[in-house]
């Protein structure tokens, strides 16, 4: 019996086991879930596995008799994480509304939290649940804390996580004599060095038109996403900014994030960058490397590039290797939430999220691995993704630094060449700083 068909009975399984008695009573109430629209009424996002199939109705309506509950869905328009939530809860908070839940990107909760729209739920969400979730949920505790307290939990449905990795075209590798990236990252030797040698070498024009056409990286929204240029800093061991003495200080100016806006400027100088959006020209074998989410690669299924997956590369000032995850998607609570609790639990029950509605914890990550194992090219692929999984982190405030003026701008000066990244940030500190102490009361 092949791999595929022994998870498909695994979960066929699973899905008919009867959840057991709870504490928690609704009275009848409806419950309302606000879910982004980008997952639609999903129950296992991985499977693709739907609540209008009938096995996952089945399990909602049983959810429903055991909380005594109605649940009604409510899709959350495309907006931004932070827009979209906050567009959906702040007239239902202003009604008086609280038995609802809705989910975001980990990033929107300082916004949330300065707007007074959730609720702190460290009393729930704490060690003894961090240790109710499956291994590849482990690192949300590193997402969800914001100046002391817990904000958010558990995202259903299940999913994997969007951290950044960088895809590897292995044939073209071995075709141009270019060093393993396995064997490069398991030396310690896959740096940003190694990354810019590497593109060098690749790029070429290979019919001779006088035109670039293979590239040595790529991204998905090419060399010119804000997000990703501020991402890297994390990758040579800076932040956007520090706590001291319990106030938030602007930090995007250290040595170590100075430097990283500095390479990003220099790759693109080299003309080593695919200008292009999306993976199209790396499944099509025209890029060396690609940068994309993890998550990506359930759309690889069927390209011929032959890939492997490894972490983002090293700077000169770290020294390990980073896994960034930038909005990470987490559910909320309302700051008028009648029973944290229980809503809380409900939650977890409906998309089998933790103990007790996870009826075998170690069946249920044998089946999460076994499914990312069937997405892979090879056992170092799969081995790097479960560690991106298992050590993702966030980028602490980027959605905050997004919203000052200014600063989208000055990273497109830092990238063209206008400005040296010292003097952009020297620049952009005042606004920021001050947008900070603003927004946290500091």
């Amino acid at each position: 019996m092949s791999k595929r068909i022994l998870l498909v009975v695994a979960l066929l399984i699973l899905a008919s086991v009867p959840l057991q008695a709870v504490p928690y009573d609704f009275g009848g109430e409806t419950f309302y879930i606000g879910q982004s629209i980008w997952f639609d009424k999903h129950f296992n996002w991985l499977t693709r596995d739907h609540f209008d199939d009938p096995r996952y109705a089945a399990h909602m309506e049983e959810v429903e008799e055991l909380f005594n509950v109605n649940i009604e869905w409510e899709l959350v328009g495309t907006g931004y994480p932070a827009s979209a939530a906050i567009d959906y809860m702040l007239p239902r908070i202003i009604a008086g509304e609280g038995n609802f839940i809705v989910t975001t990107g980990e990033s929107a909760i300082p916004i949330l939290v300065a707007n007074n729209l959730i609720m702190p739920v460290t009393e729930w969400i704490n060690e003894e649940y961090f240790e109710r979730l499956p291994d590849p949920f482990k690192s949300l505790s590193s997402f969800v804390n914001f100046k002391g307290e817990n904000w958010a939990f558990q995202f259903g449905p299940r999913m994997m996580t969007e951290a950044d990795v960088v895809y590897w075209n292995k044939d073209l590798f071995e075709e141009l004599g270019l060093p393993n990236l396995y064997e490069l990252y398991e030396a310690g030797e896959w740096t940003w060095e190694a990354m810019r040698e590497i593109a060098i070498a690749v790029t070429a024009d290979t019919d001779g038109d006088g035109e670039i056409d293979r590239f040595g990286v790529s991204a998905r929204y090419g060399p010119d996403e804000w997000s990703l240029m501020t991402r890297w800093i994390w990758t040579n061991g800076a932040t956007l900014a520090k706590e001291i003495d319990g106030k938030i200080v602007f930090d995007a100016d250290s040595d170590a994030a100075v430097e990283s806006f500095e390479f990003w400027r220099e790759l693109i100088e080299l003309g080593v960058w695919n200008p292009d959006w999306y993976a199209y020209r790396f499944d099509d074998g025209f890029v060396a490397m690609h940068i994309d989410l993890a998550d990506d690669i359930t759309y690889k299924r069927h390209v011929e590039c032959n890939f492997g997956v490894v972490p983002l590369p090293k700077g000169p000032r770290a020294d390990e290797h980073v896994a960034i995850e930038w909005r990470k998607w987490v559910a909320v609570l309302p700051i008028t939430a009648p029973n944290p609790e229980a809503q809380i639990e409900l939650w977890h029950a409906i998309f089998e999220l933790a103990v007790p509605y996870i009826y075998d914890l170690e069946e249920w990550e044998d089946q999460y691995w076994e499914h990312i194992s069937l997405l892979v090219r090879d056992e170092e692929s799969f081995e790097n993704f479960k560690w991106v999984t298992q050590n993702t982190q966030p980028a602490v405030l980027m959605d905050v630094f997004a919203s000052v003026p200014g600063w989208d701008e000055a990273l497109r000066q830092i990238r063209h060449g206008e400005k040296d990244a010292r003097t952009a940030m020297a620049e952009m500190k005042p606004a920021v700083q001050a947008y900070l102490d603003e927004m946290f009361d500091q």
